[in-house]
């Protein structure tokens, strides 16, 4: 199969249980990751040390411009955080379907760790948002 890259600006982020796509997106990205825990040397055993795969995990972060007037998927992030309350989020690489697609990352129960706004005299209003899984997570 010939190589065929994703253009940049395919992929989404939404939010909710619609789920809904957030206005002015301009990357994500994760980290997921198993827990290793480490066990040995045990007596007799010559110094062999054992790795025993543990829990999964995955943590990311969305970068966006805000609109004027706000976005309300942005908006429903932030609330997310203030409120304590989870929220689902679906991150895709490309467009899904018709050979197109990468990966999507779907987190149904996401808290929110982190928003942090900002001003540039350049790029205008912006906001990043942290996010970790609480529970399950799919990544295919």
């Amino acid at each position: 199969m010939p190589y065929t890259p994703i253009r940049g600006f395919d992929g989404t982020v939404k939010q909710g249980a619609g789920p809904t796509a957030l206005l002015a997106v301009s990357d994500w990205e994760a980290d997921i990751d198993v827990d290793i825990t480490k066990q040995g040397p045990f007596l007799n055993d010559s110094g062999t040390t054992y790795k025993v795969r543990g829990g999964k995990d995955c943590k990311g972060k969305i970068k966006a411009s805000v609109p004027d007037g706000k976005d309300s998927n942005q908006t429903a992030i932030v609330n997310a955080l203030l409120n304590g309350t989870d929220i689902n989020l679906v991150l895709t690489q490309g467009v899904p379907g018709a050979g197109t697609g990468g990966y999507v990352l779907t987190v149904p129960t996401a808290i929110v760790s982190k928003i942090k706004p900002g001003q540039d005299s350049k790029g205008g209003a912006t906001i990043e948002f942290e996010f970790e899984s609480s529970g399950s997570f799919t990544f295919a």
